[in-house]
């Protein structure tokens, strides 16, 4: 077994040969990461990364190094530019828990001697983590402290500069001008002495006035370690969210490799670090974690604006995506999925194909097969949930939702949200004028399923208002989450760039990386800081 293991990736690692022939290389130029600090400890992060590509072709490089952080990829709010102004959507493939392999949708790349700038939002809780908690300064004042650092990057020997902007709960008032002045006066936020020396400090009115803190540092060192330390009021935070260990005084970052090889066993591991040695030559990471401390604490203020990037959005103004199906249209309109899967149970049973047995549980008969051809392809595959036992499984619904957001994604990535929004509400409202129907107070998710039965040309039996409800069996469909569509994360950061990526690599792309790279990477990089252009 172990020599056939082996032979597999002595295999595996001759079909990547090319790949790896034409991989791009490329050094970071910069990184900006924003952190928009709720009271209850959520945040969502923001990294923005400048990469120049020095040869081949630039398709993605590696995240990770989040240590405690429970990273939740946000898609929707990813994306990156090169140069030429040219746009691009991104695949995030998780390769493990700490591990995201950041890729250009649908195999693109960029060629040698462009810059490409990646945006890679994600939302996580800092309190659960331990980088926020409480503490009490020396006069015995109610503090929260802020103990974190954004994850280290390799490639980056002429890294322009790092900064890092953490915007606070705390709401400016109108008179607090200037910022800096503000903050000192009423000793807003306190900082360790080592952050005074290290960076350029600044204090600044950020979106919906609340306070930002931003930190500076030019010209940083490859696997720079941009770390935060300072304190802010308790009463900022709930109370729930700060009620962590007093971290403890002085310490300093710890380094220490940590490698993990999983899925194959040692041997075969080990035999595979030697086989890709000189493919990985010279990335040598390290995985750095800050450890809370509580020293003396001194003041430092600048006024300065570091440099900002501003990208353009991928949606296009005014753009309507009008090949939606009703369906979809109604995952578009941000109706819950238990409805729409209600709504779909709802017309069947009255078409006279199903029969509600018992509603609680949810038990189905089927009465007569419908003609399948003139159903769509989510109500086939909702009739075929059902036809076998009567029963929807979550497993079964988490397939329907997930084939149904990745097309609407692939039709409306581009499209304005609120104008392809009001396109089929405009709709709706015309059927129903038109129907002569007078819906007295009823919902959008109502007015939805009205157009969606009386104009689906395979149902005869008209729905009207006065019926039962389309939503009675949502309580009992058996899935525990919700689509999320496009709708942006909720962050006051300024999120340039505003897409639906691709869930999948076109054929040839995604058969190639899943074969032969994720084979490498598990076994070869697993231990390292953010970086790996490839």
């Amino acid at each position: 077994m172990f020599m056939n293991n082996v032979r597999f990736l002595i295999f595996l690692f001759m079909l990547a040969l090319p790949l790896f022939t034409y991989a791009g290389k490329g050094e970071i130029r910069f990184v900006e990461t924003s952190v928009d600090l709720r009271p209850d400890g959520n945040a969502v992060v923001l990294y923005e990364i400048q990469w120049q590509v020095n040869s081949g072709e630039m398709h993605g490089f590696y995240f990770q190094g989040n240590d405690k952080l429970r990273v939740a990829m946000s898609g929707d709010q990813s994306g990156a530019v090169d140069s030429d102004g040219n746009r691009y959507r991104l695949s995030l493939r998780k390769i493990s828990n700490d591990t995201w392999d950041v890729l250009l949708a649908d195999g693109k790349g960029v060629a040698a001697g462009k810059q490409l700038t990646y945006k890679l939002a994600f939302k996580t809780n800092f309190s659960n983590a331990g980088y926020l908690g409480s503490t009490t300064s020396d006069a015995g004042q109610e503090l929260a402290y802020f103990n974190w650092a954004p994850v280290q990057w390799d490639e980056a020997p002429r890294q322009d500069h790092y900064t890092l902007k953490v915007l606070t709960p705390h709401k400016l008032p109108d008179s607090a001008d200037p910022v800096w002045q503000y903050v000192e006066d009423n000793r807003l936020l306190l900082t360790e002495p080592w952050m005074n020396e290290q960076y350029r400090i600044d204090y600044q009115r950020g979106p919906n006035d609340r306070l930002l803190l931003v930190l500076h540092k030019d010209a940083p060192a490859n696997r720079y370690q941009m770390r935060a330390q300072f304190y802010m009021p308790a009463d900022w935070f709930q109370a729930a969210a700060i009620t962590a260990p007093v971290p403890a005084r002085g310490g300093s970052p710890s380094d220490g490799v940590k490698l993990s090889l999983s899925g194959l066993f040692p041997f075969l591991a080990a035999g595979a670090l030697a086989l890709f040695y000189f493919v990985i030559l010279g990335k040598q990471r390290s995985m750095v974690t800050a450890h809370k401390g509580l020293d003396d604490i001194r003041w430092q203020n600048l006024d300065w604006t570091p440099p900002k990037l501003v990208l353009s959005e991928f949606r296009k103004p005014r753009k309507v995506c009008k090949d939606l199906t009703p369906l979809e249209a109604a995952f578009y309109q941000e109706i819950p999925f238990k409805q729409i899967v209600s709504a779909m149970l709802n017309s069947m049973v009255l078409e006279g194909f199903l029969q509600i047995e018992s509603a609680s549980p949810l038990h189905i008969k089927v009465i007569k097969r419908p003609d399948l051809a003139k159903l769509d392809e989510y109500e086939r595959k909702f009739y075929a949930a059902l036809e076998d036992d009567g029963e929807l499984s979550q497993a079964e619904l988490e397939a329907l939702m997930n084939d149904a957001v990745k097309r609407v994604q692939l039709k409306a990535w581009d499209s304005d949200i609120a104008a392809t929004q009001k396109y089929y509400r405009d709709m709706v409202g015309a059927f129903i004028s038109q129907a002569g129907e007078i819906p007295a107070a009823k919902s959008d998710y109502h007015n939805w399923y009205y157009w969606y039965h009386n104009n689906h040309r395979y149902y005869h039996q008209p729905y009207v208002y006065s019926q039962a409800e389309p939503e009675a069996f949502a309580g009992e469909i058996p899935v525990e989450s919700d689509h999320i569509i496009h709708g942006p994360i909720d962050t006051d950061l300024a999120m340039d760039l505003n897409v639906c990526h691709d869930a999948c690599h076109s054929a040839c792309h995604s058969a190639c990386h899943s074969a032969c790279h994720s084979a490498c990477h598990s076994a070869c990089h697993s231990a390292c800081v953010s970086g790996g252009s490839h």
